[in-house]
């Protein structure tokens, strides 16, 4: 059996999950679009390679690993998470496939990929945002109603779950005590 994954992340509320997100996921873009491409063979081809094409979907695919996990219960918030990543893909493989932007001197290299991040960050806020967001406070609160409702089941001894837990409870302590005897 697997080991259980552990989120990488401390729990917060909706929108710290979702700040933290979008850092993760800019900050990866600007690693993988600033530093980690084949310059020569996009000026050359006036395209990225399938290399560079396949890393940046990797890196995209990494910035949602920590929510997907979080959520993966939550068929609604994969859902929009899953259209999200692909979307993300397709906007920065759209933008980036295009001819070198700087080789004839209009604009510096790194003001297209900046450019090409602001603007997946856009269709993001845009497209994504308040869907997921709201999706996500939904899960959350269902959440949180689910175990403020077990909480006091399993504490409330006319509850027929919390007298089977003090049934079992006594069963158990008085085969220790015997066993003690």
């Amino acid at each position: 059996m697997a080991t259980p994954r552990a989120p990488r992340k401390s729990t917060g509320g909706v929108d710290v999950q979702l700040e933290e997100f979008e850092l993760d996921l800019r900050g990866l873009l600007e690693f993988q679009l600033g530093l980690r491409i084949n310059r020569h063979f996009w000026y050359d081809n006036n395209q990225l390679c399938n290399e560079d094409n396949l890393l940046t979907e990797q890196v995209i695919d990494g910035a949602f690993m920590d929510l997907m996990h979080r959520y993966q219960n939550v068929q609604a918030v994969i859902n929009i998470l899953e259209h999200c990543r692909i979307l993300i893909q397709n906007v920065v493989w759209a933008a980036m496939n295009v001819p070198m932007h700087g080789a004839y001197g209009h604009t510096r290299v790194e003001d297209h990929i900046g450019a090409v991040i602001n603007n997946a960050m856009a269709v993001y806020n845009r497209v994504i945002y308040a869907p997921l967001r709201t999706e996500m406070i939904m899960a959350n609160h269902n959440a949180e109603v689910l175990q403020r409702t077990w909480r006091r089941c399993i504490t409330d001894p006319s509850h027929p779950a919390c007298r089977r837990r003090l049934d079992y409870e006594f069963a158990a302590a008085l085969e220790d005590l015997k066993n003690v005897f």
